[in-house]
């Protein structure tokens, strides 16, 4: 790789003290912040972080791991960049003791969601604490809502107690998710719904597999968890299980594969062999429909991959998800689609990063109504009424452009394009499932806007919106114009 002087964009870059320790670092970066985001996904494009970075929350060692390797002097200004921002970021989560409030207001919910999305509802106010030990971490987190869309004003969302067990973290806790390389959508997990209480366990590093047998799979990393989801739905209690698998076979490819399923509940089984039937597929599902009183759950497999590198002096990927119901007979059918192509590059004091992202929710052979619908957990595959994938639900299909600009000063600038045909078909399941968009179709082209400041140790975040016309959504009209203020404090 060619050197490089690290003239002014490195100067403008706040110096500090870089302190490793594998037991004094937060467990995992949690998904929502697209600037590191960018970031880590700049220093993995350049080949400097080896860890697959499309499964989140994103373990801090395996991060770390690549960075703490990295020799600045031969890397350009922009990888510089992200180096010194990724290590700052660490730093910051590194220490014993931090806090963490936030306040925010717009003025409807947020019915489009993305990876960087923090507000659900139309006025939030949280507090949080987080504390470091050397083998534990502890985040306590309270959340406010006024007039919440599912009638939970008060909330612990994103509380967890976590804990290092050799090279894994297990955690209990209730923290949010995103499977997949998507940066609009994920088909299968997404943060659009809340996070959903349970137990899960993590790789930390991920070093390749020394057998020669296994060790082309480069670089890897799994988790897994089991959650448990509200009372109030059609199977209440019923437990939500996934797991996901990445490697990365070449340092330009990352490969992601999982799973998820819907099990047990009031009324259903819950033991092992039911748990068994579950694992290896066998469904009961028959010409005629599924054995209802034999079914074990409601399944979906996914299959991701991202393609990127150095291209023409631009940090670039290609990258597509594939999601349909898991079943017996091997591929995962009935699938739906997301296509997307970013970009990252720097000019003068300014990173940017463009994406587009095209997402299909509607099945394959165009069936309707049949994405996150399933006949026994009539509910479907959502949680307080918000899908836990695309935040479009079913017979979808939204094409989104978006760019984000980072100032070296720490301000930001970030828009998004949405052309959105929500609810092609105009119809809808009966309750207690059906789309969160009802049984109207709505076309329509959507503008959102968002500026962040920082001023001292605050955050000042004023976004707006505009929509050609007004969206349904869970019985409320999102208006087309609109706008949000929020701001953000770190101790």
């Amino acid at each position: 790789m060619p050197k490089y002087k690290k003239r002014g964009l490195s100067l403008l870059i706040i110096p500090f003290v870089f302190y490793i320790s594998a037991l004094k670092a937060a467990p995992w970066i949690d998904p929502g912040d697209e600037r590191l985001r960018h970031h880590i996904t700049v220093l993995a494009d350049a080949g400097i972080i080896k860890t697959p970075i499309t499964t989140w929350p994103l373990t801090w060692g395996a991060v770390i791991d690549g960075i703490e390797q990295a020799d600045a002097s031969e890397v350009s200004d922009a990888v510089v960049w992200s180096l010194e921002y990724v290590k700052f970021s660490f730093k910051q989560a590194t220490g014993f003791f931090s806090a963490r409030s936030y306040a925010g207001m717009q003025s409807d919910v947020s019915a489009i969601s993305d990876f960087g999305t923090d507000q659900r509802e139309k006025t939030e106010l949280k507090g949080e604490l987080d504390w470091l030990g050397d083998n534990i971490a502890v985040r306590l987190r309270g959340t406010w809502v006024n007039d919440a869309s599912d009638g939970k004003d008060l909330r612990y969302d994103g509380s967890y107690i976590a804990g290092m067990l050799g090279n894994w973290i297990v955690n209990a806790g209730a923290i949010d998710r995103w499977w997949g390389p998507g940066w609009q959508s994920s088909l299968i997990l997404s943060n659009n719904a809340r996070p959903v209480d349970g137990l899960s366990l993590q790789r930390n590093f991920s070093d390749a597999f020394e057998s020669p047998i296994l060790n082309w799979l480069g670089p890897w990393s799994i988790t897994a968890f089991a959650g448990q989801l509200e009372q109030n739905r059609e199977i209440p209690n019923a437990k939500l299980l996934g797991a996901r698998f990445t490697f990365r076979p070449f340092s330009n490819l990352e490969i992601g594969l999982a799973r998820t399923a819907q099990w047990g509940g009031d009324g259903r089984p819950q033991d092992l062999s039911s748990l068994w039937d579950l694992i290896i597929g066998n469904d009961n599902r028959g010409n005629n429909g599924i054995d209802i009183d034999n079914e074990p759950g409601n399944q979906m497999g996914a299959i991701d991959w991202r393609i990127g590198g150095n291209v023409l002096n631009t940090h670039s990927a290609i990258y597509m998800q594939y999601v349909g119901e898991d079943e017996s007979n091997g591929f995962p059918s009935r699938g739906t689609y997301l296509y997307g192509l970013e970009t990252a590059f720097s000019t003068s004091s300014v990173f940017h990063r463009f994406y587009l992202e095209f997402t299909d929710s509607m099945t394959k052979g165009n069936l309707p109504n049949n994405a996150y619908e399933h006949e026994l957990y009539r509910s479907g595959y959502r949680y307080h009424g918000r899908p836990l994938g695309a935040s479009f639900d079913n017979d979808s299909k939204v094409f989104t452009f978006s760019g984000a600009h980072y100032f070296s000063n720490g301000n930001a600038l970030e828009w998004r394009i949405h052309r959105l045909d929500l609810n092609r078909d105009g119809t809808n399941v009966g309750k207690p499932g059906g789309s969160v968009y009802g049984d109207v179709n709505s076309e329509t082209e959507m503008v959102e806007i968002a500026y962040s400041t920082i001023i001292s140790d605050f955050k000042i975040t004023a976004s707006v919106q505009n929509a050609n016309e007004e969206i349904y959504w869970n019985n409320q009209t999102i208006k087309g114009a609109g706008g949000g203020l929020s701001i953000e404090y770190k101790l």
